[in-house]
């Protein structure tokens, strides 16, 4: 539990995958708080779980955890649902972050660094947590059962569904010396916008990577990255699985591509051998992967990966635009890990 402006409010979900503080309507009402104090939340919906709902809007409040000098306090903004869970409010990542916490979710303490500089603890209840979790897996079934829209079946990978197409017309642009090299930009921008947006792209059209060779890749001397395996690992040479033609056709032009790139080289005599496995794209042309199967399971498990992936994400939130510059370093990342 913790204080949340002027009341005490009890069964708060401590959520480190949500990056947003929700109170629920009903908790809001109760702590006597004012539409007037609401602002408009910039997002249309908001994920809830396995749906999505309109938020009501925004408020700031001031929160505190701990008792006596053993606490902190500090202002958080806060989504306003109308929405029925188990809990009165849920404390997101980024208020988890500045409270300075570290969670045992098996030992259900939470301990945090207090305004006066002592490490102080909060202990839930064993049995009020699994009363939650029970109520919040009943709950989850009744709304299946009403609204049966779920993000399974906004999947757009699922065959049968048509794939999500862009909100706006795009229009098409050159970005380089010749006609093959373009990108698109919306149609429907303003030409106040539209315009200098189009003269910074092409101000910068060396940054983009059109083809494989204009990706030259990172000097080893700057970074290496390099896979950590189990010393008793054994070496893998799968066996080869036979190809159709137009599969065999696909894999040798990618890897040509490659090759001419410097992305890869030749080996005569490889310990390990991993298959090709090609996965057709909805334009009709092949993506190449590699089964790394074997290969992963000589590796140990890393419990930690990706640390700075949701410091990215909520950087990025709270913003009107989103450029795909904005994922590339926790793409990048993915690759890395990978």
């Amino acid at each position: 539990m913790a204080r949340v402006g002027t009341g005490l409010v009890k069964r708060i979900l401590v959520d480190t995958g949500a990056d947003l503080n929700i109170i629920f309507r009903n908790v809001f009402d109760a702590l006597g708080l004012q539409e007037a104090n609401l602002k408009t939340h910039q997002y249309r919906v908001v994920s809830l779980g396995d749906h999505f709902i309109k938020p009501d809007g925004i408020i700031s409040l001031r929160i505190s955890i701990g008792r006596g000098q053993g606490k902190r306090l500090l202002n958080a903004e806060f989504i306003i649902l109308r929405d029925s869970t188990a809990y009165n409010l849920n404390q997101g990542r980024k208020t988890i972050n500045e409270f300075r916490v570290v969670i045992c979710t098996k030992l259900l303490v939470m301990k945090f660094v207090a305004d006066n500089g002592s490490v102080e603890s909060v202990k839930e209840d064993f049995e009020t947590a699994v009363a939650c979790d029970n109520a919040s897996l009943s709950i989850r079934k009744k709304l299946k059962e009403a609204s049966g829209v779920f993000l399974a079946d906004l999947d757009a990978r699922v065959d049968d569904k048509p794939r999500p197409q862009p909100e706006e017309d795009l229009e098409r642009f050159r970005v380089g010396d010749s006609e093959d090299k373009f990108t698109f930009v919306n149609k429907n921008l303003s030409h106040d916008l539209k315009e200098p947006l189009i003269e910074m792209i092409r101000a910068n059209r060396d940054l983009f990577a059109l083809t494989p060779v204009d990706m030259p890749g990172i000097d080893p001397q700057f970074m290496s990255h390099h896979l950590v395996m189990n010393a008793e690992a054994k070496p893998v040479a799968q066996r080869r699985r036979k190809m159709s033609e137009d599969r065999a056709d696909g894999v040798a032009k990618q890897t040509a591509s490659m090759l001419e790139a410097g992305f890869i080289r030749e080996l005569d005599y490889s310990a390990w051998l991993s298959n090709n496995l090609l996965v057709k794209k909805a334009n009709g042309r092949w993506r190449m992967c590699v089964d790394y199967s074997d290969l992963n399971k000589a590796c140990p498990k890393d419990s930690f990966p990706l640390c700075n992936i949701d410091a990215l994400v909520d950087a990025a939130a709270g913003y009107c635009f989103l450029s795909f510059m904005d994922a590339y370093s926790g793409y990048n990342q993915i690759l890395m890990h990978r």
